[in-house]
Order: C-alpha cells, then structure tokens, then sequence
C-alpha cells in the first residue's frame, strides 16, 4: 500500500490550492494504481494549523493535532506540497511549516512541487524557494513544478476544471512522482515478484577468476539484478533513509592523494 500526502497552504475553505493539491495527488494515484494494490491520500490543510503552528514557534508544545500532520509526513511514500504565491513568495503557513517539521522527517522522501498565483509572473516562485528549503531537508524532488495560474483553471463558475496545458502538467509530475516512488519501494509495488516472474531464471551467479577470492567491487561491481528491488527497499526504509548523516565527517572524506593513485 502507497500512502500520498498533500500538504496544501490555501488560505480559503475552497481554494485553487487546494484543488491543485486534489488533482495532482489524483494524477500521482492514478500512475501508482497500474502496479500498486492500493493507494490512499491524506489531506492536510494548513490553514487549520495556522494557530498551532504560531503557538509552537513561540512556546515550543506541540498541538495533537500538529503532531498528526508531521507524522502524515514522516510516514508519507511521496508527498505533494501546494501554496499560493504572494509578492513572488510562498504564503508563510507553508516555509513555516516545513521550518518546524524535524530536519529528518523528509529525507529520502519524493516530493512533488506545486503553487498557484494570479498570474504567470509568479510561475517561477515555487523553484527558488520551495526547492531550495525541501532539498535542504534531503526530499528528492520530481524535476517538474506545477504552477497553476488563475487563467490556468476552467471557464466554469466551480473553477472545478482545468485547461489543456495545466491538465497536461498535472499529469506529467504526477507520473514522474510515481516513477520516483516505485524506484525507491518496488517491492511494496508488487514489481518484485513481477520483475522475477518475467526475467525468469535470471543472471548467472559471478564465477571468480583464478586466484580470485570474492566478486569485483565498485567500479568492478556485477551486481545481481535480483539484488535491486530489495536495495532500493532497503534505501527507502526510514531507518535508512531518515538517518542522520555529516556531510563534513573526515572519515567519511575520501583523501585527495587516493583519488589521484586511482
């Protein structure tokens, strides 16, 4: 089973923002449900935690109601973040949720992009700010953001539709969200058993050469298809993937005199 959460900043109870949410976690849904079991969505909207999130960044205690939505999305398989842009930056309920959230609970984690605006000239606020904070989270972001301007939606009075070129986005990073999430979790996708079934008896195991002791490592390296799936699953487990990790730890440096012996 495929958990998406959407975390949507619209200031209204029925903003665009948060269609777009609806419709990109539909999209995302939809491409999972051609292997996936199952697949649910969790909604959280912001601007009912408005208060507790303000209550928090002053005294530090959490709301239940706050811890819920950071373990929708600690425990998320992919999640969708959607804002509304003001003078070419994200609503603040948003950046401020993702500055309380623990630096951890995202790493690993697909994220798709999305925001709407009034106009196009807003179209490009979503990549120089809410990129930049997720990837310093260590989400793996899905390369297309979804902007949705108000020309963008249906001529309707619902404003429930949407035309052609914003359809055709949505339904772009909703499949590249799905890619990214059966890469990391093809086992809980059923590809796996799907992908033995269909290679049959597989690769051969690795004979070593003579006076050779164990498989090639590395640059050498003959990985066994069979082994893919299960490292994959092993990278987006959250022991793995949420682990904390020092970029600027020595030991884990490798040394320039090595590099050039290489």
């Amino acid at each position: 089973m495929f958990e998406i959460v959407t975390v949507a900043a619209g200031l209204s109870e029925d903003s665009t923002t948060s269609r777009l949410a609806a419709r990109l976690a539909a999209a995302t849904a939809s491409a999972l449900e051609t292997t996936a079991p199952e697949v649910t969505v969790t909604e959280i909207n912001l601007r009912t935690l408005a208060k507790e999130m303000v209550t928090i960044t002053v005294s530090g205690l959490p709301s239940p109601a706050l811890e819920d939505a950071f373990a929708a999305v600690q425990r998320a398989d992919a999640l969708i973040t959607v804002a509304p842009i003001y003078n070419s930056q994200p609503v603040g309920l948003q950046t401020l949720f993702f500055q309380l959230i623990d630096d951890a609970a995202l790493a690993g984690t697909p994220v798709l992009i999305g925001s709407t605006g009034g106009t196009a000239r807003h179209s490009l606020a979503a990549e120089t700010s809410l990129r930049p904070l997720l990837s310093y989270l260590k989400a793996i972001i899905v390369p297309t953001a979804v902007f949705a301007a108000t020309d963008d939606w249906g001529a309707d009075a619902s404003g429930m539709g949407e035309r052609g070129g914003l359809a055709e986005r949505i339904t772009t990073a909703g499949a590249e969200l799905a890619g990214l999430v059966h890469a990391l979790r093809p086992a809980a996708a059923g590809e796996e058993a799907a992908g033995e079934e269909a290679a049959g008896p597989g690769l051969p195991e690795y004979e070593p050469a003579p006076g050779e002791t164990e498989a090639p490592q590395h640059g050498g390296d003959r990985q066994h298809a069979g082994d893919r799936p299960q490292f994959a699953a092993q990278v987006a487990t959250p022991a793995v993937r949420r682990g904390p990790v020092d970029a600027l730890d020595p030991n884990a440096v490798t040394p320039f005199a090595e590099l050039l012996g290489s």
